[in-house]
């Protein structure tokens, strides 16, 4: 039994979020940005210490009449991607997160929060 089983009550395996290529080596089979936002999201520890003040500061941009770039949520993506990497230890994951999906998971960000402030989602 690992440890981790032992203490989580659940066996994880990453042959489930991955799959085989022709070459013998193998992929994720998920989109990395998505579940990496819905992550920080969901997970008490990265929205806290890394989303919401990112969302803050977001927000009192929006506030102010500017206009914040996607790059505000980049240190909340680098830092809980290495949050994400250690609760699921997948091999195919990089160490650190490539340009690519950094990119898209701030843009996802920006997207889901510039829409949520224009519908009154985040009026008192």
């Amino acid at each position: 039994m690992r440890i981790r089983e032992l203490f989580e009550g659940s066996f994880f395996k990453d042959s489930d979020f991955v799959m085989p290529r022709e070459d013998g080596s193998r992929e994720i089979n998920y989109d990395l940005a998505e579940d990496l936002v819905h992550f920080m999201e969901n997970d008490d520890h990265c929205y806290r210490r890394y989303l919401y003040p990112a969302l803050s500061e977001f927000l009192d941009l929006k506030e102010g009449k500017k206009d914040p770039k996607p790059e505000i949520f980049k240190k909340a993506v680098e830092e809980s991607y290495k949050v994400y990497i250690k609760k699921f230890p997948i091999r195919e994951l990089p160490d650190d997160i490539n340009e690519d999906t950094l990119s898209q998971a701030c843009e996802k960000l920006y997207d889901e929060h510039t829409t949520h402030h224009s519908n009154g989602r985040y009026k008192d």
